[in-house]
């Protein structure tokens, strides 16, 4: 013992981040030295969150951190708060129940927080304190739950302001109110993520974050969106968010993460985004989507008034990017175009893609796009990608064979790699079967790590009802197909084999099998595991 503790303590800590935490609990109690490296890596991560099962819990924690009789404080750097409502944390249909129940009921699950309830005395009473205290933290993440009151959002909102080391706030919203949730309190941060929705997400999310992002210069990572909309008037513009920063002192931006939002670039955004390195749109609103809303024509009138200037297709958005070659480094979208392939072409070093719905109106465009890509465009970055991923809605040249096999075997630092099957392709008896030609391909890749494969609806169902059975029913058939022909891959010499292998089925790495013969097979990561009954 004496010896480890000669040890640097930058050393120390490296060996003691592999216990696990009970263990880590058991060491701390050895001596002074090791209990002050330890104690900092279990309390660097405070969870602040109600729990249905130790209902008391939530105040004792917080009563300890208020009253400064902990030390957890003093390691704590970044913050989670979750909801404050005893039934945050349970699934719909319980939280139904729990309201039936008769209130002499002796469940925990008492329904919506009361202001007279114990439990929200306690909270109450020891909140604001408990986060002021934490005066480390650089990070918070909040879940702002359906049902939490008003007050513990205020409590809250009013708590991180006195945080003076806090750069990155994380908002998860329940779908609930937000009224509450006064970001423009807040300045200074260098990221910001906001997810989820709100009952009035324009009023009482965008304005709020307009202000806080004009008083965060160093400002580097932005990440909004809104899972859905109830009105058609929550539709807000990228220019909304910057529109207050000063003109003189534009941002920095490196990460931008927009969905369901209209965007433009022009004279008034693009200075913010002259440092951009990674942009991700997703369900981007156009002016022609805007054009066929369900609306009244008044509605609509004011709606396209309000908007319509500050929307570009996405075609528009990366033939802005490549004339004024802001060259990004990572990029995530769901629409494909030939403007986003001309605006990959013209530059390289690509690190990441991720072409979340890679398909066209029809079959033949969405072929002539994918082929482009796997000839024209892909070559171009093979030696600085590292994770790529191509999910088309439909089969076609998207998904892997011959056409893209040369092309996937000059990305030699690739490590991540997701891509789909075309179902025909899959004959094992007359062993031409693409999975294992993908299989095979990805041993010569000698950086991957971690093989994705995935099915896509049949190109006959295109125009389809969404979620109708023939689609349910062929993606169905050809995942129990991947992942027989996974499993029947081989044998593999037991040389450099450390991939896994993941299908909407199962997670797979290589193991000895002896059932299968010699060599190395390609069985469940999980001693009973399946994702799906197959």
């Amino acid at each position: 013992m004496l010896e480890l503790l000669s040890l640097p303590p930058e050393i120390l800590e490296k060996i003691t981040e592999y216990l696990g935490g009970a263990h880590k609990k058991v060491v701390r109690r050895v001596c002074r030295q090791l209990n002050e490296i330890v104690e900092h890596q279990l309390f660097s991560n405070i969870v602040l969150k109600y729990s249905n099962y130790q209902p008391d819990l939530i105040c004792e924690q917080l009563e300890a951190l208020a009253s400064r009789t902990t030390t957890a404080r003093l390691h704590a750097r970044s913050l989670e708060i979750r909801g404050f409502s005893p039934d945050a944390h349970l699934g719909a249909r319980s939280r139904s129940r729990s309201v039936e129940r008769n209130r002499n009921s002796r469940s925990r699950s008492r329904g919506p927080l009361a202001e007279t309830h114990s439990t929200n005395k306690g909270i109450l009473a020891h909140l604001g304190q408990a986060i002021c205290s934490l005066r480390k933290v650089r990070e918070v993440w909040w879940h702002v739950g359906q049902n939490d009151p008003e007050w513990a959002q205020i409590v809250v909102m009013d708590s991180l302001t006195s945080l003076p080391f806090l750069e990155e706030l994380k908002i998860s919203l329940g779908g609930g109110s937000a009224s509450a949730v006064k970001l423009e309190q807040l300045t200074g941060l260098r990221k910001i993520t906001i997810t989820g929705s709100a009952i009035d997400y324009r009023r009482d999310v965008v304005h709020g974050l307009r202000t806080l992002i004009s008083n965060s210069p160093s400002l580097t990572h932005l990440d909004v969106g809104c899972n859905y909309r109830s009105d058609d008037s929550q539709i807000s513009t990228l220019h909304d968010l910057l529109g207050a920063v000063p003109s003189e002192t534009p941002l920095k931006l490196s990460h931008l993460t927009l969905r369901g939002w209209c965007v433009r670039l022009d004279e008034e955004t693009l200075p913010h985004l002259r440092s951009l390195e990674s942009l991700s749109l997703s369900s981007n609103i156009d002016w022609q989507a805007l054009s066929h809303l369900d609306l009244d024509e008044a509605s609509r009138d004011a709606l396209l008034e309000r908007t319509g200037n500050w929307c570009s297709s996405s075609a528009e958005i990366w033939d802005t990017l490549r004339e004024e070659r802001i060259r990004l480094k990572e990029i995530c979208t769901d629409e494909v175009n030939d403007a986003l392939l001309e605006y990959l072409a013209s530059y390289s070093r690509l690190e990441r893609l991720t072409l979340s719905s890679a398909t066209a109106d029809t079959a033949s465009k969405s072929d002539a796009l994918a082929i482009k890509f796997y000839r024209e465009v892909l070559p171009s970055h093979a030696e600085s990608l590292v994770s790529l991923d191509v999910s088309p809605v439909y089969e076609g040249k998207w998904c892997f064979g011959k056409h893209n096999a040369s092309s996937l075997l000059q990305c030699v630092r690739l490590a991540n790699l997701k891509i789909h099957i075309n179902s025909e392709e899959i004959d094992r008896d007359r062993k031409q079967d693409a999975v294992w030609n993908l299989l095979e391909v990805a041993e010569d890749l000698p950086n991957l790590s971690q093989l994705s494969i995935h099915s896509a609806d049949s190109e006959s169902n295109r125009g389809g009802r969404s979620g109708g059975n023939p689609s349910i029913g062929h993606i169905y058939r050809v995942n129990k197909e991947i992942s027989q022909s996974v499993t029947t891959f081989g044998p593999m010499e037991p040389v450099g084999i450390s991939k896994i292998i993941t299908t909407p089925a199962r997670e797979y790495v290589a193991r000895s099998d002896d059932e299968a013969g010699a060599g190395l097979w390609y069985r469940s990561s999980m001693s009973q595991g399946s994702h799906l009954d197959l």
